[in-house]
């Protein structure tokens, strides 16, 4: 075969490529990229083919003796010339690269799903009551905070947190606030892990109580109502309760609220106190009739 031959075939091998790479020769005023690819006709990219977007400029891209590629869209334009296409070679070059960016995030996401799943394994299986962790508090509500503790997080009930169930969280306690919680109980199936905080400090109930003694008689403001009696404000951060049995000789009292009215002031004497669970008992029966001075006597003889 000889040279003519092999230029000849190598010409109709060419003319089966979809896309070329070429040199680029020269970018017209016009907005024209003539390419030289190896082929008996150079190659011309019309301004039109060039981009989307009717305002890019040719020349802020491409310059003489740089590299391009286009799609063909005709080996002769009818002026010798190949026509090129170089938006639409972008255009399936972008869309390949957005597919492989999709398939690259969802083997990230995969790879870190898988990489939750092994590091919360690791955190049951390293898991025991009493165990201290440091963790950042993930959110606060009316009834504890939760605490993330890494791939997990716990709840650690107000109870734990402060002595006064009236005390806000909220005001005590930040979001994202760095915290340290020791592992009260925890149960893998559901989950859920109960923390304690052991920066809550000693009772002040202690502390108040030592001022009284079972005898006391102590004058009290009605706070709140339960179904068995109602509960006593003898100071603050001090309550008592004083059981439905306890609150007059008049009658058998079946809700307190039909004897005792919230913000009431009455004279009580202490029956019981039990410092292991922090109880108060008082008794305003065995006092009827000294309260007459805060209205209550009067009150209770017109129901």
């Amino acid at each position: 075969m000889d040279f003519e031959e092999l230029y000849n075939e190598s010409l109709n091998v060419k003319k089966n490529e979809k896309t070329v790479t070429g040199t680029v020769i020269q970018v017209s005023s016009k907005g024209e990229i003539f390419v030289d690819f190896q082929y008996k006709a150079d190659g011309i990219i019309p301004k039109y083919e060039y981009s989307d977007d009717e305002n890019k400029n040719p020349k802020d891209e491409f310059k003489p003796g740089d590299t391009i590629t286009a799609d063909v869209l005709k080996w002769n334009d009818g002026y010798g010339n190949v026509l090129l296409s170089y938006k639409k070679y972008k255009r399936r070059e972008d869309k390949k690269q957005e597919e492989a960016l999709r398939i690259k995030r969802i083997e990230e996401r995969e790879k870190q799903k898988q990489e939750r799943i092994k590091n919360i394994e690791e955190f049951w299986n390293s898991i025991e009551v009493g165990k201290t962790y440091t963790g950042n508090i993930s959110k606060i509500t009316d009834y504890g905070i939760f605490v993330d503790l890494g791939p997990v997080k716990g709840l650690a009930h107000i109870s734990e947190l402060v002595w006064n169930k009236n005390e806000k969280l909220d005001e005590k306690f930040e979001i994202n606030s760095e915290i340290e919680v020791k592992v009260k109980s925890f149960n893998k199936e559901e989950g859920k892990i109960s923390l304690e905080y052991p920066m809550k400090g000693e009772n002040p109930w202690l502390s108040l109580i030592d001022k009284y003694k079972t005898n006391d008689i102590v004058t009290c403001k009605v706070v709140k109502y339960a179904p068995f009696g109602a509960f006593l404000e003898i100071e603050e951060g001090l309550e008592a309760l004083v059981h439905n049995s306890e609150i007059t000789s008049l009658r058998r009292v079946v809700k307190p609220e039909d004897e005792l009215k919230l913000g009431q002031i009455v004279n009580a004497k202490i029956i019981n106190i039990d410092k292991e669970k922090y109880k108060i008992g008082v008794s305003i029966k065995e006092l009827e009739g000294t309260s007459a001075e805060y209205g209550y006597e009067e009150y209770i003889s017109t129901k």
